[in-house]
C-alpha cells in the first residue's frame, strides 16, 4: 500500500507566497517612492560627512582629557591645588568667625552692663530705663547707596493747588451696584 504512492519524476521548488509577496512589496515602493529615497540617502551622507569631523574632533578631546585625568602627576597637582584653595577658604572662614564672636562678645557684655545700669537705676529710684536711646556706631552711608531723591518740593502743598500734578479735575468714581434695576 505505501509502495502505490507516486513520485514525480523531477521535484520544483518554489518559491514560498510570504517572499513573494514581499519582493513585489518592495518593487512597488521603489516604484513609487524611488527618488525620494536616492534623494534622501544623498542628504543623509551629505549631513554624515559634514558632522563627521566634528564628532571626531569631540571624540578625540574626550579622550585627551582622559588621559589627562588618568596621568598621575597632573592629577595629583590638581589634588593638592584643590586642597590648598580649600584651606585657605577655610581659614578666610575662621577668621571671620572669630572676628564675628569676638563682636558677639562685646554686644552681650554692653547690654549686660546697660542691664546693671538700668538694675542700679531701678534701685536708685530713678526710670527704669533710659529715654535716650543710644546712638549706634554706624552711622556712615556706605559708598554705593546713594541717597533717594526727593518725590517734591518741600514747598509743596496739596491743598494750595498747583505743583503740576496734570489738572484739577478728576471725574468720579465709577462704582458698579451689585444689580437690580
Amino acid at each position: 500500500m505505501a509502495d502505490d504512492v507516486e513520485h514525480p519524476s523531477t521535484l520544483q521548488n518554489e518559491n514560498p507566497q510570504i517572499v513573494s509577496d514581499a519582493f513585489s512589496t518592495a518593487t512597488q515602493i521603489l516604484q513609487q517612492y524611488g527618488w525620494f529615497i536616492v534623494l534622501g540617502c544623498l542628504f543623509l551622507l551629505y549631513i554624515r560627512s559634514k558632522i563627521k569631523p566634528a564628532y571626531t574632533q569631540m571624540k578625540r578631546r574626550a579622550e585627551e582629557s582622559r588621559d589627562k585625568k588618568l596621568d598621575p602627576d597632573v592629577a595629583q597637582s590638581r589634588l593638592e591645588a584643590m586642597e590648598r584653595a580649600r584651606q585657605k577658604l577655610q581659614e578666610e572662614h575662621d577668621a571671620r568667625a572669630s572676628l564675628y564672636k569676638e563682636k558677639q562678645l562685646v554686644k552681650e557684655e554692653e547690654k549686660r552692663q546697660t542691664k546693671i545700669e538700668e538694675w542700679e537705676n531701678l534701685q536708685q529710684g530713678k526710670a527704669y530705663r533710659s529715654k535716650i536711646k543710644p546712638r549706634e556706631e554706624n552711622t556712615e552711608i556706605p559708598k554705593g547707596v546713594k541717597p533717594k531723591p526727593k518725590l517734591r518740593d518741600t514747598d509743596y502743598n496739596p491743598l494750595m493747588g498747583g505743583g503740576g500734578g496734570g489738572g484739577s479735575f478728576r471725574p468720579s468714581r465709577r462704582a458698579g451696584g451689585g444689580g437690580g434695576g
